[in-house]
């Protein structure tokens, strides 16, 4: 991921705070260390920001080594020479960790009166613990990173599962985060690939960004928030052919740790994931609901949103091709809230047969179809200036073929098919319909429903241009 554009560095926080400025909201992380022996701090760290009272270190079941040590037991061990120490293990050996309810109870049970939390996992752990220690208090937070697969680690959300739906939910910076290079080395490389996945939504999220505040759904679009991670951001592309051999090359492991960082921090600046989660995280979160609601596993996350990726670059081509904006004056699919209602519950109800889900979706969608029914104007000026957007969103929207080229270049799935378990062509028809009838984000998928343009058959089609089901498509 080396190239002639340098990536800003995320451990420079005062540098980006800087280039940020005041206006923005702050970044709330102390320090981010990225790189050789960083683990070698952690005591120091907790010391620097510990309240009174015991280090709790929250993990789940899945095994982890530093150079062929167990991880976790090192980092208790290291802490206990210096704190009380005590550890809460979530989950169950041999069964996925979901960031539901359950898990979240669990956690609530641990931490109640300690002085500090570590956490030693990847992005649901995280999550989990982010979330379990700004309700007990803002309880001082570090975090271990161990894999470079999603950026959770370096923002102030939290994405949890409430009823079965995934939901994104205002949380808490870290105070400090740790990549340490033997530990992201010793990360199983299907992470590696599911990091390089989850940086694919560099080149299609921004513009269902744009498009929100252009249509007037969302005034938060931010040039120069996604300047910060796409600045040099196609030699991630570029570089896909040096994926397969991460592992033994730190400065490569080091890139794309930093460039997760920087994505996470853009999302915590913004207040909001979306410049990094359009089209393609719903289709990876809705795979993730199915799957939770049949009690089967999911594939990673990031692999998910790298398959997802390249449907989202093929929904956006098509529309900035083919798609015909005065279409939006006269549609009318807003006049029927009711029977938008009723879709959402033919989506999930059989997901869900109690409702809730169900339920959950509709109070989500219905705030958009509300903002919609009362965007006309802004519809009204997005339609008349449409070549100047259309020429804006070009920029922000890199083809579907190069996004699949570098997938399969870097060894990472392209197809629903290579994921790991694959996911059916069934199910991804059915979270390809569904995209407009789960959460309040207004999409590209949002912009063709409105229109009156997202039936059946043009879900078919999409899916068969974006080659995502593979050779059989």
């Amino acid at each position: 991921m080396t190239g002639s554009v340098a990536l800003p560095d995320p451990t420079a926080l005062d540098d980006l705070r800087s280039r940020l400025g005041p206006t923005r909201r702050p970044i709330g992380i102390r320090c981010i260390r990225i790189g050789p022996d960083a683990l070698d701090r952690l005591v120091d760290d907790v010391a620097e920001i510990r309240r009174d009272g015991d280090v709790l270190v929250v993990m789940d079941q899945t095994p982890m080594t530093r150079r062929g040590a167990d991880l976790k037991a090192m980092a208790v061990s290291a802490l206990e020479q210096r704190f009380p120490t005590r550890t809460a293990v979530l989950g169950t050996a041999g069964d996925e960790l979901h960031a539901d309810e359950a898990a979240s109870a669990e956690l609530d049970r641990h931490i109640a009166g300690v002085g500090c939390v570590v956490s030693v996992g990847s992005g649901t752990i995280t999550d989990l613990a982010k979330d379990a220690s700004l309700r007990a208090g803002d309880v001082p937070f570090v975090i271990v990173q161990t894999a470079a697969s999603v950026n959770a680690f370096s923002d102030d959300m939290a994405v949890l599962l409430r009823d079965g739906v995934k939901r994104t939910v205002p949380s808490r910076w870290p105070d400090m985060v740790i990549a340490d290079d033997d530990v992201l080395a010793g990360t199983p490389h299907t992470m590696h690939l599911a990091g390089f996945g989850e940086l694919c939504s560099m080149f299609t999220a921004p513009a269902d960004w744009y498009l929100a505040t252009a249509i007037g759904m969302d005034d938060t679009f931010d040039a120069g928030i996604v300047a910060l991670f796409r600045e040099g951001a196609d030699t991630v592309l570029d570089s896909a052919s040096r994926m397969p051999s991460i592992a033994s090359d730190p400065g490569l492991l080091e890139e794309l740790a930093g460039r997760m960082a920087l994505t996470g921090i853009a999302m915590g600046v913004a207040g909001r994931t979306a410049p990094l989660s359009g089209t393609e995280h719903l289709v990876s979160h809705l795979l993730d609901m199915r799957a939770a609601a049949g009690g089967s596993e999911t594939a990673l996350h990031g692999a998910q949103v790298g398959v997802a990726s390249v449907l989202a670059a093929t929904i956006w081509h098509d529309t900035l091709d083919r798609f015909d904006p005065t279409v939006l004056e006269r549609s009318g699919v807003a006049d029927h809230p009711g029977a938008i209602e009723g879709l959402v519950h033919d989506a999930f109800d059989p997901l869900d047969p109690s409702g809730r889900m169900a339920g959950e979706c509709w109070r989500d969608v219905s705030r958009k179809v509300d903002r919609w029914a009362g965007a006309a104007a802004g519809i009204h000026a997005f339609v008349a200036d449409w070549d100047r957007h259309r020429a804006a969103l070009k920029e922000l929207v890199v083809t579907p073929d190069r996004l699949r080229d570098a997938l399969v270049a870097a060894g990472a799935p392209s197809t629903v098919g290579e994921l790991d378990p694959p996911a059916s062509e069934q199910v991804v028809r059915w979270a390809l319909t569904a995209l407009p009838l789960m959460r309040d984000r207004f999409t590209v998928a949002d912009l063709r429903f409105f229109a009156a343009d997202w039936d059946p058959a043009m879900v078919d089609r999409l899916l068969t241009a974006s080659g995502v089901l593979g050779a059989s498509a």
